[in-house]
């Protein structure tokens, strides 16, 4: 999963207010680019750096009290440069000397900024202030600073795809209430109910019954029509709002610096705002005029719908505006009904040319002239109607999730190691008679798979689109999904949606799967490594998952073994004193090598290892008992030297022999009887330890290459234990014991 690097600003202010300072230098860096650039628009640029210093003093300030922001640190911080500003303003008033301090004891006078005020009890700002405060950070720096996500998910400790996500919600939020906002002094009478709903409307946000009872109003009223026209229109400028709203007049200025290359008509506004401006506090009501026309004209130009699009299985189409045909229809009617008054005039010029006649015999013959027909054939000017109902609908009745009777709930396991598919039934109801192609879209979590195998009878599914068409679309078949049962990962990674489209009509629902911790045998194996009688060697594996966010090993060992793992391992970090190893790699982990010196004795506990992995919400633990050394009859040989290899002929020399071991540790535990004494002369690299008042000594090395020469005497000839040496070889798994007696029986000494 993708993670941010460093404390979010959320972190960073809670640090600073218990004092932190070394966080709030932290803050510093990253927003102190930006102070200074809202600090240009409003001094000149020598004198900027001095503003946004005096602007994160005043925040410190109020962090260090209890007060100030507790996310959305950047747009704070630009109003406390904005009002700095102000202050510094006031406080440069010329100072007169008077004798009269009573004429000046009172409130002092408030600075106003005409334009500022009216950007600030507008609808925007009234819109943005009813947000959440994380609702208006996201708001601040995707909407207005137009940053990546990628580069604001460390400010507020999220993910790039969760910044994605959580700017979506803000501005489905900010934009139902400013629609709220801007309809509060529209609603009449007869149409007060249609229009206090008609922001919800826009944003898909009212239930199954007031939707349908809005759309029913709309087809009959021809100025709430209107209206939500241009609520369609409106609300794909919200975004060129927020800045005015929170900044004043500067925050034209900060839109074009802070877009670069990409000033158009931002900079013509902010260079005609300057001009208006250039000789005073910029609190003039001209310049403020200005800036509303500048403002129009940035929500006319700005085409900022392109990153609005719902994270739905399927992108709903641009709601439409037919503003022009529902227009034209009146007003041809009109003009073709005098076509038909032609033929009555035509009978009073018809008795001057045949006076002779009778009058009404030729009035006849006119009337049925060719014109009238063509009225008839000209009336349907009603053909410019289709396009109004191409205008995009939330139907919330268009699509149900629901779980199938009998089982398969989120929370539903099977009896054994592994979790029961979870299933649901996706039901369509199109509206009556509509025959519009229905095309259902699946889109889920990374923790989640493709919960579809082949074609489920009545649908033709795609999963590399990830969309199922109904054969019948007039009475589409229910649509049966099964996910398997996540074994971990966040919401989000759990959550799948469905959306379903059929002509303008459309919906989208989520569900969330829940992942219950769970045991899973197959996730963890303790494998047998190459055969070695010296030492026990194991590998343990852990099983792929691509839901996870951690694997933990925890090694657990009898009194008889010691810490199996060499210093590190590839693929982990493991640390002997809390006895864990973690996977850097927890969607496919490495192979744990894990040797054990064979144990030389100990009960089964005490020669017994336990291995418990955890993955997420699975676990699984396996455990082995090693067994000791084992007998080895070859291991060991006692040889008396030859009188040609012989050391020393004036002692006792046995050389005592360890077979198949080369640069291997070696013990050797040594015994005698009472008739002989061990001889202090040892070989280089050998070490021994003995006690006088016991006939017993260890020798051991832990580079054998040669036999060990132990030298004896004898105090008097004999036979039996008392003239005969015990030896006790171990190395590593094996053990094998041989006794010779000093001097021989027969031979040579």
């Amino acid at each position: 999963m993708e993670t941010p690097e460093g404390p979010s600003d959320a972190e960073l202010i809670a640090r600073v207010r218990n004092g932190d300072l070394e966080a709030y230098g932290e803050l510093f860096g990253r927003h102190h680019h930006a102070a200074e650039r809202m600090a240009r628009q409003l001094v000149p640029a020598n004198d900027a750096d001095d503003l946004a210093s005096d602007a994160f003093a005043k925040v410190l300030d109020a962090l260090r009290s209890g007060g100030g922001p507790d996310i959305s640190f950047r747009a704070y911080l630009l109003t406390t440069v904005r009002r700095v500003h102000v202050d510094r303003i006031r406080s440069g008033r010329k100072v007169q000397a008077t004798d009269d301090i009573a004429s000046y004891e009172r409130e002092p006078e408030t600075f106003d900024d005409p334009t500022v005020t009216g950007f600030e009890s507008g609808a925007a700002a009234k819109a943005f202030a009813s947000l959440p405060e994380r609702w208006q950070a996201v708001l601040w720096h995707t909407e207005v600073e137009g940053e990546k996500p990628a580069a604001i998910a460390p400010l507020l400790g999220l993910t790039a795809n969760g910044v994605s996500a959580l700017a979506y919600r803000a501005r489905e939020g900010l934009r139902q209430a400013y629609l709220q906002q801007h309809l509060a002094d529209v609603a009449g009478d007869r149409c007060r109910w249609t229009t206090e709903r008609l922001g919800a409307y826009v944003r898909g946000g009212l239930t199954k019954r007031e939707n349908r009872n809005v759309r029913e109003h709309l087809d009959d009223c021809a100025m709430c029509t209107a209206v939500y026209l241009e609520l369609v229109e409106v609300n794909s400028a919200l975004p060129a709002l927020l800045a005015p709203a929170l900044l004043g007049t500067a925050g034209l200025g900060y839109l074009a610096a802070a877009s670069g290359a990409k000033v158009g008509l931002v900079g013509f506004v902010v260079t005609g705002w300057k001009k208006a401006t250039e000789n005073s506090t910029r609190t003039a009501v001209g310049a403020g005029a200005v800036v509303v026309v500048a403002v129009a004209a940035v929500l006319a130009a700005m085409a900022l719908t392109g990153n609005d699009t719902p994270p739905a299985a399927i992108n709903n189409p641009p709601a439409q505006q037919p503003t022009q045909p529902p227009v034209q229809p009146p007003t041809v009617p009109p003009v073709k009904p005098p076509t038909v008054k032609p033929p009555s005039a035509k009978p009073t010029t018809a008795p001057t040319t045949a006076p002779t006649s009778e009058p009404t015999e030729p009035s006849p013959e006119p009337t049925p002239t060719p014109t009238p027909p063509a009225p008839t054939t000209a009336t349907p000017p009603a053909t410019p109607t289709p396009p109004v109902p191409t205008t995009p609908i939330l139907d919330e009745g268009l699509l149900t999730i629901s779980m199938p009777p009998g089982g398969g709930g989120p929370t539903t396991r099977a009896v054994g190691t592994q979790a029961e598919a979870v299933r649901f039934v996706i039901t369509i109801r199109t509206p009556a008679g509509s025959q519009d192609p229905v095309v259902v879209g699946i889109k889920y979590g990374s923790a989640l798979k493709w919960p579809l195998s082949g074609n489920p009878s009545g649908w033709t599914c795609t999963p590399a689109s990830g969309t199922c068409t109904a054969t019948n679309s007039a009475a589409p078949a229910p649509l049966p999904v099964s996910f398997d049962s996540p074994t971990g990962g966040t919401a989000a990674q759990r959550t799948f949606t469905v959306s379903a489209k059929t002509g303008r009509y459309y919906d989208d629902d989520s569900e969330t799967l829940t992942a219950p911790p769970r045991t899973d045998e197959n996730l963890l194996k303790i494998v047998a490594g190459k055969p070695d009688p010296d030492v026990h060697h194991r590998i343990l594996t852990v099983a792929p998952g691509t839901d996870r966010s951690s694997v933990t090993l925890k090694i657990t060992y009898g009194s008889s073994l010691e810490w199996p793992i060499a210093a590190s391992p590839a693929g982990w970090k493991c640390t002997v004193k809390s006895q864990t190893c973690t996977a850097l790699n927890p969607a496919r982990p490495a192979p744990l090598p894990a040797d054990f010196d064979v144990p030389t004795d100990g009960s089964s506990a005490a020669r017994t290892f336990t291995v418990a992995a955890t993955a997420g919400l699975v676990s699984d633990t396996d455990s082995q008992t090693l067994p000791v050394i084992q007998q080895d009859e070859s291991l060991l040989q006692i040889i008396t030297p030859t009188p040609q290899t012989d050391p020393n002929p004036f002692v006792y020399n046995r050389f005592l022999k360890v077979n198949g071991v080369a640069n291997r540790r070696v013990t050797l535990d040594i015994s005698w009887g009472r008739n002989l004494s061990f001889l202090s002369a040892l070989d280089q690299g050998w070490t021994c330890s003995r006690s006088t008042d016991v006939r017993r000594a260890t020798c051991w090395t832990d580079n054998y290459r040669k036999p060990f020469n132990s030298e004896w005497s004898s105090w008097l000839p004999g036979t039996g234990a008392a003239n005969q040496i015990t030896v006790h070889a171990r190395v590593g798994g094996r053990e094998d014991t041989d006794s010779a007696q000093i001097p021989p029986t027969t031979g040579r000494r």
